[in-house]
């Protein structure tokens, strides 16, 4: 491995920072993985890592697993934001930035049910007056804040929909999109998006 980095050196002029490099493994020993950074120079990979600003290795159904993309959506509600913004400027914020934030991580994994209401939760205090003092009224249902606005309402994204349709988006490529390593790996595994979504089925109702 070694040996294949130094030549990748040579042919593109790049330089290999192992100080900065971590080495991991699936199934394997940890004393092996240990031998292997100690040969090439470099840490042991810790489960979960990031990759690209996304969480890998945890578990997406655990609370703890959105902490950091629970903490970026509070960071944007300075309570400044709440007090001095008004009605139509704290829905072009919650539109813009924080039905966003988490876009990386919804294309990837179902949000679970927990974190969606205290992301919704939070979308709701700062749309009626997050910030100010006193208990804010909620003139409308959030589920008619979110229908959108050619129906007469806020149109402000719904994470849940979006959460299944970003995940739905992945089987609809695995069927059209030809080749590429992550698809021959789910048919290997699943034979095709369809025995995928029949496995998924059968896990439901086993639950």
């Amino acid at each position: 491995m070694k040996v294949i980095l130094h030549c990748f050196e040579l042919a593109f002029g790049l330089k290999v920072n192992f100080s900065k490099s971590r080495i991991g493994g699936v199934g394997v020993d940890h004393t092996v993985l240990q031998q292997y950074a100690a040969i090439l120079n470099c840490e042991v990979m810790k489960n979960p890592f990031k990759y690209l600003g996304l969480l890998v290795g945890g578990s997406h159904k655990r609370v703890s697993f959105w902490d950091g993309v629970l903490e970026r959506v509070k960071s944007r509600l300075g309570r400044w934001k709440g007090r001095f913004l008004s009605l139509a400027g704290r829905v072009c914020l919650i539109k813009s930035v924080l039905s966003s934030i988490s876009l990386f991580y919804i294309s990837m994994y179902k949000f679970p049910s927990a974190m969606l209401k205290e992301i919704e939760k939070i979308q709701r205090r700062f749309l009626w007056g997050y910030g100010s003092e006193g208990r804010k009224i909620a003139w409308v249902s959030w589920k008619k804040a979110c229908k959108p606005r050619e129906a007469g309402d806020l149109g402000i994204l719904n994470l849940r929909l979006f959460n299944a349709a970003l995940l739905g988006k992945w089987i609809w490529r695995l069927e059209t999109k030809k080749g590429g390593l992550w698809k021959e790996i789910l048919e290997s595994k699943y034979g095709g998006w369809r025995n995928l979504q029949k496995q998924r089925s059968n896990a439901k109702d086993s639950n």
